[in-house]
């Protein structure tokens, strides 16, 4: 499949004969640099899109970004709050409650801490930009791979305006969207948005009547008000607001199914369910869940922008005020058909930023300064409630080990499972422990819905830093700039332990020394199943961190024409540490981490030539990070570790071709070497990611797409698109030392519309995503409480639907 990504732009050469009426390519302008240039004068490696461009392109979320640019991949798995944005083969991965992007995520120029909060509908969005490689000067912290800003479309104090679109699809895709403008007199004007989108999940349960999973249900709305306060003062006001109820990111399929797989389908069959094993599983897309699963999202916030136009100088003023919540509610946690554990995780966040910089002209020196500060508060609780067969299961897991430890095959263990435990165990452990005073034999509540654990998790954050950036222009065509910013991260925060529930037998068993001593606490310490898995009760912690780090970039340009650019850019960049908010942080000795640094070198080539109707971007990039933050699962927690270093080096080419005005192609390529290293001293549960690719970052990748459109008459006309996205073979998650990789893919997408061009705008277009139904793994994770079972997170199948668009 290799070869077919690359023939989809010499397919459409073979339609075309002549080139004589070509126009010339759109000239995109970006604010990258904190000003308004022409993305081929940037000395960046860049992807900028139009709200034209994006949903020509089907991007309705950020999530479709993976299908536009080769560098890019976006995954969710168990909770959205912590989605992954990667670039060039590194992003964030896992579930850490402080564990920030390695991507910034910018809205309206305004910082989202979490990717999840990007993680909405395009609601009236005018533009992106993704930016790859260390943003630090101009960004931050948490741009270590790169920065994605998205802008919202500005109200208009000139015309009135209405555009609308409906789009209905399979999986019950129903997807709305409003936008009206209205000029309020000469100097100002209200825009207010709406978008509603809903459809099934992708996942099924036949547990719970073919329910499905990882659904979309949500609700987005946008209002801003433009105000001309004078002819040198612009005030924008944006408050925008998103909700999603949805199953989401609890579905999941069973890839390897381990020893204690004819065990669960015993358990499985006492409910009269069934258990979806590897291969069956993976091929129907069904999952294990039985438990009814939800996670509610609700963001809202304010954006205020001034800028103010001086005679010397403007003055920008930003500032940001979000609340975001985030609450898991009945989730799986075992991810079988066992009625084992259910987690509930509600988690808020309250954020507010100020930025103000200025940017003046000093002789042939263009320079950008300013001041950025921010404040963040954290707090979640997480919740684990029994099922119906906790105390059954677990009291088997650890018979079984038992016998297993007295030198007895597993299989002999099974004594103590339902209707056993019943029956015989109870009364057997009645016989032993009663002499001695035992009273109760539950390792876990014997009810369902009785609370096992409850934690609390809080941390306060506060970021400030100073920047300034320059671009000097030089009469010879060379062109200097350079970058500096000091930044300070501060942040406060622990831990509570609110419950654990406790096991008269699990005590007995852990002050016997059996299995081992635990590393807090005493013999009247509270103690369950899950102390005999050895995920220890932990005590209450609370510790503080902050760091100071200088970030820089200096990049000098040349031009060799009017149409040619080369540059070579250093850059560094950080990403901040953070309490580590984890039940067994103080056990561990791991209550902090530090930040994660990059340096990065880039040399890039920007042309355009064929009288401007073609463009090819080339860069050869080799960033280096070190004191790697690594975030991993040990069955029961997400924790992250300062540990080795990552190395992200390679080649992307980036070729657009104007054709004819009714023909345009696209190709871009990205050879990449991404892989951990360095990690000889890490904890054992990670060392097998030295020298290992890191997650979604093949060796080879490529996006290639054509458009073409054909007038039918002077106010109507037809047009297609075709694309097609390779990525290689890779890695999917770092978990798992004995993972297998994901084989190489291609994913198809194509469209076909009519247009008219009348008084008022039509748009009609038939449209397929993934349209050879390719199925591949996204994450890759060891299945709880199943020992040797792996679950696996998969794409979305093929879509096709009908879209009307309309605009007034």
């Amino acid at each position: 499949m290799r070869f077919s990504v690359l023939s989809v732009v010499g397919m459409m050469l073979a339609f075309t004969s002549s080139w004589a009426t070509a126009t010339q390519l759109e000239e995109v302008v970006v604010t990258a640099q904190k000003r308004s240039q022409s993305a081929q004068d940037v000395p960046i490696a860049i992807t900028a899109m139009s709200a034209d461009s994006m949903r020509e392109a089907g991007v309705f979320d950020v999530s479709d970004l993976t299908d536009v640019n080769p560098s890019i991949s976006f995954d969710t798995g168990q909770s959205s709050q912590n989605s992954s944005l990667k670039i060039r083969g590194i992003g964030t991965v896992g579930n850490g409650r402080t564990f920030e992007g390695a991507v910034g995520v910018f809205i309206d120029g305004v910082y989202r801490s979490r990717s999840a909060m990007a993680l909405q509908d395009m609601n009236d969005i005018a533009g992106l930009e993704l930016l790859r490689g260390p943003q630090g000067t101009l960004f931050g912290k948490n741009t270590v791979a790169g920065a994605l800003s998205l802008t919202s479309s500005k109200p208009d104090s000139e015309a009135f305006g209405i555009s609308a679109e409906m789009l209905s699809g399979n999986f019950d895709k129903r997807y709305a969207a409003a936008a009206v403008n209205m000029p309020l007199g000469d100097r100002s004007a209200v825009r207010v948005s709406v978008v509603n989108n809903r459809q099934d999940g992708f996942l099924h349960s036949r547990q719970q009547g073919n329910r499905t999973y990882n659904q979309t249900d949500r609700i987005s709305g946008k209002v801003q008000w433009l105000f001309d306060v004078t002819d040198t003062l612009e005030s924008w006001l944006i408050l925008d607001y998103s909700k999603s109820d949805a199953g989401c990111c609890w579905g999941s399929v069973q890839v390897v199914s381990g020893p204690l797989t004819q065990d669960l389908k015993y358990y499985a069959g006492l409910r009269g369910l069934e258990f979806y094993t590897a291969d069956y599983a993976e091929d129907r897309r069904l999952t294990n869940n039985n438990a009814d699963s939800e996670e509610l999202r609700e963001d809202i916030g304010l954006t205020w922008k001034l800028d103010w136009a001086l005679e010397s100088m403007d003055i920008r003023a930003v500032t940001g005020v979000r609340r975001f919540t985030d609450e898991q509610v009945r989730g799986d946690a075992d991810f079988g058909p066992a009625h084992i554990l259910t987690l509930s995780e509600p988690a808020e966040i309250d954020f507010w930023s100020q930025e103000v910089n200025v940017s003046t002209q000093w002789g042939a020196v263009d320079i950008v300064a300013g001041i950025y500060y921010s404040e963040e508060t954290f707090e979640s609780n997480r919740i684990f409630e029994s099922d119906t067969d906790s105390n059954n299961y677990a009291s088997f897991l650890v018979t079984r080990a038992a016998a297993q430890m007295a030198g007895y095959s597993g299989s002999t263990a099974p004594v103590c499972r339902p209707p056993g435990m019943t029956l015989g165990c109870t009364a057997l452990f009645a016989t032993i422990g009663g002499p001695v005073g035992f009273t109760s034999f539950d390792l876990f509540p014997a009810e369902r819905g009785v609370k096992i654990i409850e934690d609390h998790y809080y941390q306060d954050s506060t970021s400030a830093a100073i920047f300034i950036h320059t671009q000097t222009d030089f009469e010879n065509g060379f062109t200097l700039v350079a970058g500096l910013r000091y930044s300070e991260d501060r942040k406060q925060g622990g831990y509570d332990q609110v419950y654990w529930y406790n096991s008269e037998l699990a005590q007995a068993i852990i002050a016997s020394g059996l299995i081992g001593d635990p590393p807090s606490g005493d013999a009247s310490t509270p103690r369950n199943a899950l102390d005999l898995n050895t995920i220890y009760n932990s005590p209450s912690f609370y510790d503080e961190y902050e760091s100071s780090v200088v970030t820089s970039t200096l990049s000098g340009q040349y031009r060799f024409t009017d149409d040619i650019m080369g540059y070579l850019t250093f850059s560094k960049g950080y990403k901040a540490g953070a309490v580590n908010l984890f039940q067994e942080a103080a056990n561990l000795n791991n209550t902090t981490y530090e930040p994660e640094y990059a340096r990065s070198w880039e040399l890039g080539l920007k042309t355009r030539y064929w009288d401007s109707r073609a463009q090819t971007n080339i860069a050869l990039f080799d960033t280096q990070y070190e004191n790697l933050q690594i975030n991993f699962f040990n069955g029961f927690n997400f924790f992250t570790q300062n540990t080795g270093e990552a190395l992200s080096r390679g080649i992307e080419l980036e070729n657009t071709v104007q054709f004819t005005e009714s023909l345009r192609a696209e190709l871009s390529i990205t050879w990449l070497k991404a892989e951990f290293s360095d990690l000889g001293n890490a904890p054992e549960a990670v060392r097998h990611l030295d020298g290992r690719q890191t997650p979604r970052a093949p060796d080879l990748s490529a996006v290639a797409a054509a458009t073409y459109s054909r007038p039918l008459s002077a106010n109507a006309g037809l047009y297609g698109r075709v694309a097609a996205s390779y990525s290689g073979e890779h890695w999917a998650s770092p978990d798992t030392p004995d993972e297998p990789t994901q084989g190489p893919y291609t994913l198809w997408d194509a469209a076909l519309g009519f247009q008219y061009y009348g008084g008022t705008e039509w748009d009609v277009s038939l449209f397929c995503k993934n349209c050879l139904n390719q199925t591949y793994r996204t994450i890759y994770f060891a299945a709880p409480v199943q020992e040797g079972s792996y679950n696996a997170y998969l794409n979305e199948p093929r879509q096709i639907g009908l879209s009307i668009k309309t605009r007034l």
